[in-house]
């Protein structure tokens, strides 16, 4: 029930934003692709029953480039991710755990760890990469794809260890614990930005 109460009030929390200030026209969207393909089908299907009149145009992109298109006019509203920071980089609507996950536990264990990640700027990529660096664990980019089914096919494969949401993590793949040895992710924020906000260097 607290899960199901957390999904509803980042639901209730994201439509309210887009219909601040009763817009009308046309209402230009953004949202990371992992972000999109999991939690705005619901949420933009609501939008649409609600609003008919209002057309929706979504742009799925990295958050560093949403944020620069957002600072260009070319976007009104947009989800980003962000480092947890307080206020200034949007509004922050929940916070998600980073998890290292794989198809099998034994992959830790490599002597160099195999990682399986977006491409560059994604923020998960680079938060796992300074963890596994500031901990002197040596690694490879085994795998990367800014497809978040991509990333998925890849785990599947046992092609290496990758970062995920928690919410995000497939219920086939494991989520490893610390008892693992990699260096834990801590939280992440998502926030809900639009033309108000300045983009910020470290979001990644």
């Amino acid at each position: 029930m607290p899960h199901a109460h957390r999904r509803l009030r980042i639901n209730d929390e994201i439509v309210a934003g887009l219909t601040e200030g009763d817009v009308e026209g046309e209402v230009r969207f953004g949202a990371p692709e992992d972000i999109a393909t999991t939690f705005l089908p619901r949420i933009l299907g609501e939008f649409a029953r609600t609003h008919p009149k209002i057309s929706l145009a979504v742009t799925c992109d990295y958050t560093a480039n949403l944020l620069d298109q957002i600072s260009k006019g070319a976007l009104d509203l947009a989800l980003i991710k962000r480092e947890p920071m307080g206020p200034d980089l949007g509004v922050r609507v929940w916070r998600e755990p980073l998890v290292w996950v794989a198809a099998d536990t034994a992959a830790v264990d490599a002597t160099v760890l195999p990682i399986v990640v977006a491409p560059s700027p994604d923020i998960y990529r680079k938060r796992a990469l300074a963890a596994l660096t500031d901990q002197g664990i040596t690694f490879r980019v085994a795998f990367a794809s800014p497809s978040l089914a991509g990333q998925h096919a890849a785990l599947r494969a046992g092609l290496g260890i990758g970062v995920l949401s928690a919410a995000m993590t497939p219920k086939d793949l494991a989520i490893l614990s610390a008892e693992s040895g990699l260096p834990d992710l801590h939280e992440t924020e998502i926030a809900l930005g639009s033309g108000l906000i300045s983009p910020e260097p470290q979001a990644g």
